[in-house]
């Protein structure tokens, strides 16, 4: 897995997101949910969104097919159903390296 720095974002609802480390197909994400759930080091893949939803950074709407990632652990993790978009992601880890 390639190294990043750490990057430290605001989810759409009060999580605390902060990249560990990131591939082109995978990401390690530090997951807080404050009263809800806490994943230290948690791989998500990127995949295409079997349904549509809301990107977990943004906000904006992810259509079903669109890139995204999510968690991909086993069994699965109390936000399993969260999505980040690819794209957005892509700008956020641009604006930072910046």
């Amino acid at each position: 897995m390639k190294k990043k720095a750490c990057l430290s974002l605001d989810g759409a609802n009060g999580e605390r997101i902060e990249i560990l480390e990131q591939t082109d197909t995978a990401l390690v994400i530090r997951w807080v949910e404050p009263g809800r759930c806490h994943y230290g080091e948690q791989r998500w893949r990127r995949r295409s969104a079997h349904s549509s939803g809301t990107c977990a950074v943004s906000r904006r709407k992810i259509r079903r097919g669109d890139a995204v990632f999510k968690p991909a652990e086993r069994p699965a993790p109390l936000n399993a159903s969260v999505m980040i978009a690819a794209e957005v992601f892509g700008d956020l880890i641009g604006a930072e390296l910046k």
